[in-house]
C-alpha cells in the first residue's frame, strides 16, 4: 500500500518534468551545435520527439524543442512551450517559481532574461511544485534560434519519444542509451490513498485478532502444563521472547522481500512502516498474554 502511494508520487514527478515514462538521455561528446543535431532530427518528422537539453555548466538552464504538442508543466503566469515557440527566430523563456541564478529585468511591463548578451522574452512562470527542482528555468530553442548554436557536447541530451527513435539516434551517434532516475522509479497504480490507508490499518486489526489469538492458545497449552508460581511465569516468557524473535525475523524478511518486489521512493517510510507494524505486534501479544496469564493465575489461586 506504501508502495502505491509513493508511486503515484513519483507519477506527479513524471509530470512535473514535462516528459512521459518513455524519457531516456544520451551524452553526445561532439563539437557539432544544437542547431546541427536538430536538422538531423527532421528525418524524425512522423514521430513524436520532445528534447530536454540540460546544460551541465549552468545546472539551472534546460533547452526545451519539440515537433509537437509539448508535454506542458504547470504555470502560475502566463503559459508553457508552443510549437510554433520552437519553429521562428526568436526564443523564448518559462521561469521556475524560484529561479535565481539569472539575471532577469522588466521593461514596459514585459520581463526578459538575459543570457549571453541575450535578451529571451518570459512566457510564463511556473507553479511550484516540491516534487520539481525550483530553481530551474527553460529556454525554447530551434534550428534558427539563438539557443542552437550551443556545442551539443555542452548538454546532457533527454529525449521523450518512442524506443525505436531513441535508439537509433544513440546507434547515429555511437553512445549509450540510459534512463532518468526519475523514469527508473515510476511505476502506475490508481488506488486511491483512502482505500490503501483503510487496508493498512485493517491489517493492523488482524495483527491485534492474530497475536491475540496466539497469546490465548498459549495459556492453553499452559493450563494443560498445571504450572504453577515461578515456572508458569518462566514458560510464559520463553515462549512469548520466542514468538517475538520470530515475528522479528518475519518483519526483517518482509522488509527485504517488498524492496526487492515493490517500488519505494522512500525506503526509510517502508522501514518506519514496518516497525511501527512490529511495535504493534509486540504490544498486542504483551497486553493479551498478560492479562490472559493473571486470569489464569486468578482462577488457579482461586481454586486451590
Amino acid at each position: 500500500m506504501l508502495s502505491n502511494v509513493q508511486s503515484r508520487e513519483a507519477d506527479q514527478l513524471l509530470e512535473a518534468h514535462g516528459l512521459s515514462n518513455n524519457t531516456r538521455y544520451i551524452e553526445v561528446n561532439r563539437n557539432e551545435t544544437i542547431s546541427d543535431f536538430l536538422r538531423y532530427l527532421d528525418k524524425y518528422k512522423n514521430a513524436n520527439i520532445q528534447l530536454h537539453l540540460d546544460n551541465r555548466y549552468d545546472n539551472d538552464q534546460v533547452l526545451v524543442w519539440a515537433n509537437h504538442n509539448v508535454i506542458n508543466l504547470p504555470t502560475q503566469n502566463g503559459r508553457y512551450f508552443s510549437p510554433d515557440d520552437f519553429e521562428g527566430q526568436v526564443s523564448f523563456a518559462v521561469l521556475g517559481p524560484e529561479t535565481k541564478n539569472v539575471q532577469i529585468t522588466e521593461s514596459q511591463g514585459n520581463q526578459y532574461l538575459i543570457w549571453n548578451n541575450d535578451y529571451y522574452s518570459v512566457i510564463g512562470d511556473l507553479k511550484h511544485y516540491h516534487q520539481m527542482e525550483q530553481n530551474k528555468y527553460y529556454l525554447s530553442t530551434g534550428i534558427g534560434q539563438p539557443t542552437a548554436k550551443n556545442k551539443l557536447k555542452d548538454y546532457r541530451i533527454v529525449i521523450d519519444s518512442s524506443n525505436k527513435v531513441i535508439h537509433e539516434i544513440a546507434k547515429h551517434y555511437h553512445v549509450k542509451v540510459n534512463t532518468p532516475s526519475f523514469v527508473k522509479n515510476h511505476q502506475i497504480h490508481r488506488f486511491s490513498i483512502l482505500k490503501e490507508i483503510a487496508i493498512i490499518l485493517l491489517f493492523w486489526i488482524v495483527i491485534v485478532v492474530c497475536n491475540g489469538l496466539l497469546a490465548f492458545l498459549n495459556i492453553q497449552q499452559l493450563k494443560k502444563s498445571h504450572l504453577r508460581g515461578r515456572l508458569s511465569k518462566n514458560w510464559i516468557i520463553n515462549r512469548s521472547v520466542q514468538l517475538i524473535l520470530l515475528e522479528g525475523l518475519i518483519s526483517v524478511g518482509a522488509y527485504t522481500f517488498l524492496r526487492w518486489r515493490a517500488f519505494f521512493s522512500k525506503p526509510d517510510h517502508l522501514i518506519g512502516l514496518i516497525i511501527l507494524s512490529f511495535i504493534i505486534i509486540m504490544v498486542s501479544y504483551l497486553i493479551s498474554i498478560v492479562y490472559l496469564w493473571r486470569k489464569y493465575i486468578n482462577n488457579a489461586q482461586f481454586t486451590s
